[in-house]
C-alpha cells in the first residue's frame, strides 16, 4: 500500500516545515525572527466548540516553550503582533483593536537551533508514496470514491 492520505499530508507538511525552521533557526538571521504558521481554512474538524477556529504557531527564539495560550485571537492579532514588533502604525480599526499575541512570547531568547525530527515512516513515508503518473493510478477511482482517503482504492489490482 501507498500513500497519500490525510495523516500522511499532515506529515509531509510537519516535516517540510521542520527542516524550513531546522535551516533559518541555523541561520546569522534567527536572533531577529518571529514566524508565524495558521492554517488557510479553519473550517474543518467541527467538534462541540465554534468550527471557525485555528491553530496558530509561534517560532521564534523568544517564542515560549511548550506553551499553549488560551487567548482569543484573529486574523488581526497576527498583524497587529507584526505591526509592533516592527514599530509602525495599524492598518485599520480591526488590527488596532485587536489582542495581540504577545503573551506568546517570552523575554529570554534560545537562539538553539532547531533540529527537524525524522520521518515517522508509520505516517508517511515518501518512498511508498504514489505517483500519479504511474499507469495504475487510478484518478477515477480516487473521484468516485466515498472512501476518498483509503489507499487500496487509488490502486487497480
Amino acid at each position: 500500500a501507498g500513500f497519500p492520505f490525510r495523516e500522511s499530508y499532515m506529515a509531509d507538511n510537519d516535516l517540510a516545515l521542520g527542516r524550513i525552521i531546522e535551516f533559518l533557526s541555523s541561520t546569522p538571521f534567527w536572533k531577529n525572527m518571529a514566524i508565524v504558521v495558521t492554517e488557510d481554512d479553519a473550517q474543518n474538524g467541527q467538534d462541540h466548540v465554534d468550527a471557525h477556529r485555528s491553530i496558530v504557531m509561534i517560532i521564534s527564539p523568544y517564542a515560549k516553550k511548550n506553551y499553549v495560550g488560551h487567548h482569543h485571537y484573529s486574523f488581526g492579532s497576527i498583524f497587529k503582533t507584526f505591526w509592533n514588533i516592527l514599530g509602525i502604525p495599524y492598518l485599520n480599526q480591526f488590527d488596532a483593536g485587536a489582542s495581540d499575541l504577545s503573551d506568546l512570547f517570552s523575554i529570554q531568547p534560545d537562539f538553539t537551533p532547531y533540529h527537524a525530527l525524522p520521518v515517522d515512516v508509520r505516517v508517511f513515508d515518501p518512498q511508498k508514496a504514489l505517483d500519479p503518473f504511474d499507469e495504475k493510478f487510478d484518478w477515477k477511482a480516487v473521484a468516485n470514491s466515498p472512501k476518498l482517503d483509503h489507499v487500496d482504492d487509488m490502486i487497480n489490482p
